[in-house]
């Protein structure tokens, strides 16, 4: 069933589930990581997926524009690494060291931090304000497996307004990629 206005399970105005993952450097991070921020973002990636790496550039982008202005991000790889060998930990280790990546790239093994924020697919982003209510759910722009043909660029304009204190406008855009790879 396809969703035209966010999830039921999760929908706009939660707050920010707690959480603690396993970075790629070993650390665990978690919701603690959100703290003295204006804009908190949580985004599901993967290696494999073409839709992530269609987009990948543009967030790291997104993410290094903003964080002076108060964002925090970090992504998460819920992908069962069995099935997908792209998206093992080691390979997620690799990816971080191969494209310096600005933020935490965190490892869901056992796929719960997927379900608590109902996520579906990769890339999918979660926006949240400084109160941790979430204000954004969707996609980062409206060609992710193609950055030569993106006209509308949705995550930065949610994140402006988030950190201006305005309500994001539109809220949610429906994902687009590939599905999280459930065990």
């Amino acid at each position: 069933m396809e969703r035209t206005s966010g999830s039921a399970v999760f929908p706009l105005g939660s707050l920010l589930p707690t959480f603690q993952l396993m970075n790629v450097d070993g650390r665990v991070i978690g919701s603690e990581y959100f703290q003295d921020g204006k804009a908190y973002l949580v985004a599901f990636l993967c290696n494999h997926c073409p839709y992530v790496k269609g987009s990948e550039e543009m967030l790291i982008s997104i993410v290094n524009r903003f964080s002076p202005d108060g964002l925090k991000a970090v992504t998460i790889n819920s992908n069962d690494a069995v099935a997908y060998p792209d998206d093992s930990f080691d390979r997620m280790k690799q990816k971080a060291r191969d494209m310096s990546l600005p933020y935490p790239y965190l490892y869901d093994e056992s796929q719960a931090v997927a379900r608590q924020f109902d996520a579906a697919c990769t890339p999918e982003f979660f926006l949240f304000d400084s109160a941790r209510t979430l204000v954004y759910h969707g996609t980062i722009n409206d060609s992710p497996r193609d950055p030569t043909k993106v006209t509308k660029d949705y995550l930065s304009q949610a994140i402006a307004a988030v950190i201006e204190g305005q309500v994001p406008n539109p809220q949610f855009v429906h994902p687009l990629g590939c599905s999280i790879k459930w065990r």
